[in-house]
């Protein structure tokens, strides 16, 4: 597709027809910024000859977040009106205070922008470059292998891009040779922005000093990335059929035994799968916090997962319950963040509980204003969680119902909920902040200890 002397509307051509995204008779909107790649885009699906019969759109955001947008938003229904093409334009009432904020608002308007037309899809007119710099940024912020894999040519609902396999150069030379016109945005010159560091700054280094086709090479990574994630995805249901998985309006239950079958990574990937089911979408921090509750939690225990989910254990099947069923059941609200510490250390980190924000600590340098708990009785990670009915704590006189306890210490009902608890994996419950500490990881003279603390909200006293 890429032989030498292919122009690049035939490959543009062919590139559609193996897609096969766009069909004769289609509709399809295309994102217009002025800019040169958006121009390019719009020009090769409005003329390149012998392409499927489409009718063009096009839409245009004027975010206002620079002196000048108006002028392209003005440039741009110029275009539009001279190529024929239908444009939908509009500007923000208040700028984003950013490029992130800008981007959300960016796809919003273009989906309202699509169904409002009845186009099929919204394409964008990103390139290989695009391609390159996306990878080499999220490898800087340690992505994992769905980060690697990039930007995808499409992604529901709606929106295609047909530009991925090209580079910018060859998009400038198309424009040169068709003698388009187009509008040049001055922040991306900014070196406020991260991506213009490393579009600017980063890759020509690399490519200057340590690999003469870095950028190629990303572009390379991304689709290998891309392939090993269609294989994950082609492999699932057969390794979710070995768990006997139920599924109800509550949630799902996979068994345990089956599970600890699958070699450790294995299990990670698929209980991010489960998770993702029921509405918990789980970092690194919350994998192994599921993998290791799924290896050693005990009978009738249970943790919190990102997004209000529960991961419990039911005799030899693991239960994730969905947030609403949770919710329904009486449990604490959806907005409760736990934090985990996978392993003895220094840190600090915010969490959430029943709406109320607070503040763990833990060391093993020191006392951090809480309580000292023996480094050798603990399952790692451990976590400050929300407390939840039917939790206990072991104490001199026996185990006691976390409930009774906050009876006891005469902690109001709406105050509960507020207050983070500290389990470890097993789902001991080890301490309830300026309540109750159990007996259990109680340090001997001998042992190693970490530290933890807990800053409480002032809502929660």
């Amino acid at each position: 597709m890429s032989r030498p002397g292919r122009s690049l509307a035939d490959r543009f051509r062919a590139v559609l027809a193996e897609d096969g995204v766009v069909a004769g008779g289609g509709r399809v909107l295309v994102s217009l910024s002025g800019g040169l790649d958006s121009t390019v885009l719009l020009h090769l699906l409005r003329f390149t000859p012998s392409l499927p019969p489409l009718e063009v759109h096009a839409a245009h955001l004027d975010h206002r977040m620079r002196p000048g947008s108006a002028e392209d938003a003005h440039w741009v229904k110029g275009l539009a009106r001279a190529w024929g093409v239908p444009l939908v334009s509009r500007a923000v009432v208040r700028p984003p205070a950013n490029e992130t904020e800008a981007r959300r608002a960016r796809y919003r308007f273009l989906e309202e922008a699509r169904a409002g037309t009845g186009c099929q899809w919204v394409v964008t007119a990103h390139h290989a470059d695009d391609q390159a710099e996306t990878v080499a940024y999220r490898m800087l912020r340690g992505t994992g292998l769905a980060g690697l894999a990039g930007i995808p040519r499409t992604r529901e609902p709606g929106l295609y891009r047909p530009l991925l396999p090209f580079w910018k150069r060859e998009l400038a030379t198309y424009a040169s040779a068709s003698r388009l016109r187009h509008r040049t945005d001055p922040t991306n010159r900014s070196p406020d922005i991260p991506r213009n560091v490393v579009r600017r700054e980063l890759l020509p280094l690399a490519e200057e000093r340590v690999a003469p086709g870095a950028r190629r090479a990303l572009h390379r990574l991304a689709r290998l990335a891309g392939e090993e994630i269609r294989l994950w995805h082609a492999v699932v249901p057969t390794l979710l059929a070995g768990l006997r998985v139920r599924r109800t309006e509550e949630g799902l239950s996979f068994s345990r035994n089956a599970f600890l079958q699958y070699d450790p990574p294995v299990r990670a990937r698929l209980i991010r799968e489960l998770a993702a089911e029921s509405g918990a979408h789980l970092d690194a921090r919350g994998t192994a916090l599921a993998s290791e509750f799924a290896r050693s939690g005990g009978s009738g225990r249970s943790i919190d997962l990102p997004g209000g989910a529960v991961l419990s254990r039911a005799y030899e099947r693991l239960v994730i319950a969905r947030a609403a069923a949770r919710i329904a059941g009486g449990h604490p609200p959806h907005d409760a963040r736990f934090v985990a510490v996978p392993a003895p250390g220094e840190g600090a980190a915010e969490g959430r509980s029943g709406g109320a924000a607070f503040l763990a600590r833990w060391s093993t340098r020191g006392p951090v204003g809480g309580e000292g708990l023996s480094i050798p009785a603990l399952r790692f990670p451990i976590l400050f969680r929300s407390w939840r009915p039917g939790d206990r704590i072991r104490v001199a006189a026996g185990t006691r119902k976390l409930k009774k306890v906050f009876g006891e210490a005469r902690v109001p009902r709406p105050a509960r909920a507020r207050r983070p608890v500290l389990a470890d994996a097993g789902g001991r419950i080890l301490w309830v902040p300026g309540v109750a500490r159990s007996v259990e990881a109680r340090p001997a003279p001998q042992d190693a200890i970490l530290y933890v603390g807990v800053d409480l909200d002032d809502a929660t006293d």
